[in-house]
């Protein structure tokens, strides 16, 4: 029997995670070679894009939650998996330049609560490795977009 290695991200979430990077990645570099008005709007398809994935990543903290139950009991876990789809929405109200910023810091913000959840052994030591990796690339794309809004 072959010895797992549990720190070892799978590669399907691996390989997942990383195309999930793509529309980030386009919708930045996009947003920096368009004219005004098409950088307007390729921030906002990064900005739609981002609060999709903002959102998914409060799907996980659910998930997580619904396995223990004492822990789906408590308020405060169910809370915190609900609130990325609250910024994430409230984000996109916003013109583009603070939507993508408070995005930005919605991302960095989950990255530390994500990686509290390895912590504690509530997700496994390959989640945090991922979402290092994941955050890193979704934050760096928003924040290019945002430059090139500014510029």
């Amino acid at each position: 029997m072959a010895k797992t290695n549990k720190n070892k991200i799978p590669s399907t979430a691996l390989l997942l995670g990383f195309a999930g990077l793509i529309p980030f990645i386009t919708s930045a570099v996009a947003s920096v070679l368009l004219d005004a008005p098409l950088k307007i709007k390729a921030s906002f398809v990064l900005a739609a894009y981002g609060a999709v994935i903002l959102s998914f990543l409060g799907g996980v903290k659910w998930g997580v939650a619904l396995n223990d139950k004492l822990v789906v009991k408590q308020w405060r876990p169910l809370v915190m998996s609900v609130l990325p789809s609250i910024v994430a929405w409230f984000s996109l109200l916003l013109p583009p330049q603070f939507s993508l910023s408070v995005l930005a810091i919605a991302f960095l913000s989950q990255y530390y609560l994500d990686n509290q959840s390895v912590l504690q052994g509530t997700v496994p030591v390959w989640y945090g490795r991922l979402r290092l990796y994941l955050t890193t690339g979704a934050v760096l794309s928003l924040l290019l977009a945002l430059v090139a809004l500014v510029i």
